[in-house]
């Protein structure tokens, strides 16, 4: 038996709070611990969720940022060590922002 989104929502990022749409914001966000679980990882589900896709159908989040350094420099955010609030970028064709506290906003963009 093949496991279901949710279920390998789960296994992939175990503190992802439940991935919820701000009517007002029009975006989706989650929160997550950064301490425990991989940014990228968490990016993917976001976006994942974001698409109504599986998150193994997306490209490689490593095709469009060092996934490496995503998650070094969001660790330092949630330390109070990083530069700067948040880090943002597209990942298939979703506006994608990881802020300080630990949440992933994610909206998808207008095709126009």
């Amino acid at each position: 038996m093949e496991p279901s989104q949710e279920n390998l929502a789960d296994e992939i990022t175990p503190s992802m709070s439940v991935i919820e749409f701000d009517v007002d914001e029009e975006c989706f966000r989650a929160t997550y611990d950064s301490t425990r679980d991989s940014t990228s990882l968490a990016v993917v589900e976001v976006v994942a969720t974001a698409l109504d896709r599986d998150p193994l159908e997306l490209i490689p989040l490593q095709s469009i940022i060092e996934t490496d350094v995503l998650d070094e420099r969001t660790a330092k955010l949630s330390n109070g060590l990083g530069d700067c609030d948040c880090i943002s970028f597209c990942y298939e064709e979703v506006d994608v922002t990881v802020r300080s506290e630990g949440i992933i906003e994610a909206a998808p963009t207008e095709n126009t």
